[in-house]
């Protein structure tokens, strides 16, 4: 304050442009966890339909097994190369979620400093 009580001019403009830069950092931070957020959906959207789809792929063969001649050797063994690829394509499911999942937590733990947390 002044000597006349009043406040100083140039510590209120200051202030103000202190509380301007965290506003702008908080809403920078509001905006990166929007985009997170949404790509986290969306991975999970992807991932249960890449999942709902081998589930698909497994049940049509199991009711076409007889078919498949799974009761004979060469049978049992394609059947068998086919579930494993399937295995493979849930692995591959998983793993893309753990790691989109690494990398948005690197993405979220830096945001905690923009919070003031």
């Amino acid at each position: 304050m002044t000597d006349a009580g009043r406040p100083d001019v140039q510590a209120l403009r200051e202030r103000q442009s202190q509380l301007a830069g965290r506003h702008a950092a908080s809403a920078d931070a509001d905006r990166v966890l929007a985009e997170v957020l949404a790509g986290a959906h969306a991975t999970m959207r992807e991932s249960v339909r890449r999942l709902d789809a081998i589930a698909e792929e497994i049940e049509l063969a199991v009711v076409r097994q007889a078919r498949l001649a799974v009761d004979t050797p060469l049978g049992a063994r394609e059947f068998r190369r086919f579930l494993l690829a399937k295995q493979r394509e849930i692995a591959d499911v998983v793993r893309d979620a753990r790691e989109f999942g690494r990398a948005k937590k690197v993405v979220l733990e830096g945001l905690r400093v923009q919070y003031g947390g």
